[in-house]
């Protein structure tokens, strides 16, 4: 008994380590891009386009309200027995959550279910995260393909088009994919021969994950109206730092956020990940590399507000616990 123990402890401290490196190199790089583009203009940018900050921040909370319909779409079913405050306040968690752990939408998904899961029981609450989860990567990989067709109107065949045309498919895959090992026996299977803390849940797992289509059109319908609204986000960013800003730009700013979020998925926040292909596409947006990395330096400052909520959310909304169901059943129309 004592060896995953020391495993277990031996991964966390892993995970802290490499948690650390990433985060110093992504403010190191992201000095050195602020060095490169010059502080005082990059200053000078963000002054002047801070007015707009909350209606980035409405943008913002009118996505966290849509992920949080999408997760409660995945519970299908049984979503009418998490009350509406378990979930708001499940959802600003998910958000810190999200934001600063590695693989920050899993760990996310991952976080909702163990505060849900007292709601409907352990095996329902996984599926609906793995199937919120599969949205997700579902919404990612859709909302790619035109943001692929606005880079294509801007660059051509570029490495922009081609990486978030890359971005799409690969998602939208991952997405089936996914929820095929889901609903297929032999993944599930396995899984109980290796815990048996998961042996008794398994089978429930399954059969959650059998009802509905192989992609979950409710929540990924949801999670393609929160990626909407983020392209509504640069939109308005873009135009706040001075440029001339088209439906098409919106589209590209998207894409090159998601193609950032892939790359520095172990990086917190994606500093200086997101910063950096911003300053890299500031030929294409046809403005300077300091407006174009104020772009994302404002997402990053309206995402720290939503982080802070979320980080304070369990220290000042507290929830009484709620008693176990008594026999789950599954949850996915």
């Amino acid at each position: 008994m004592a060896v995953p123990s020391v495993s277990g402890s031996w991964r966390r401290k892993v995970t802290g380590l490499l948690r650390s490196v990433f985060a110093v190199a992504g403010l190191g790089m992201l000095a050195l891009l602020v060095r490169k583009a010059g502080p005082q203009e990059l200053g000078g940018v963000l002054l002047a386009a801070a007015p707009w900050l909350p209606w980035v921040a409405l943008l913002e909370l009118g996505r966290q309200g849509m992920d949080a319909l999408a997760t409660r779409a995945s519970y299908g079913a049984r979503a009418e027995h998490v009350p509406l405050k378990v979930l708001a306040r499940a959802q600003l968690i998910g958000t810190a959550v999200s934001s600063m752990a590695p693989a920050g939408r899993a760990a996310a998904e991952a976080t909702k279910a163990a505060l849900l899961s007292p709601h409907m029981g352990g095996a329902t609450a996984t599926a609906a995260a793995a199937t919120s989860q599969a949205a997700s990567l579902a919404a990612g990989g859709l909302i790619s393909f035109p943001c692929a067709a606005a880079s294509f109107l801007l660059t051509g065949w570029s490495a922009f088009t081609l990486a978030m045309l890359g971005h799409g498919v690969v998602l939208v895959v991952a997405s089936t994919g996914l929820r095929a090992c889901m609903r297929a026996r032999k993944p599930c299977a396995w899984l109980a021969r290796r815990s048996q803390r998961w042996a008794h849940h398994t089978e429930q797992f399954r059969v959650t994950a059998c009802h509905g289509t192989l992609l979950p059109w409710g929540p990924v319908l949801a999670f393609l109206g929160s990626r909407t609204l983020q392209v509504a986000q640069y939109a308005v960013l873009t135009h706040a730092v001075g440029i001339d800003t088209s439906l098409v730009q919106a589209l590209f700013s998207q894409g090159l956020y998601l193609c950032a979020l892939a790359v520095g998925s172990l990086v917190p926040g994606q500093l200086g990940v997101s910063d950096g292909a911003f300053a890299l596409a500031a030929g294409v947006l046809d403005t300077t590399t300091a407006r174009a990395m104020s772009v994302a330096l404002l997402s990053h400052l309206v995402q720290l507000v939503f982080v802070a909520a979320g980080a304070l959310t369990p220290l000042v909304w507290r929830v009484r616990p709620a008693p176990r169901p008594a026999s789950p059943s599954p949850v996915y129309r």
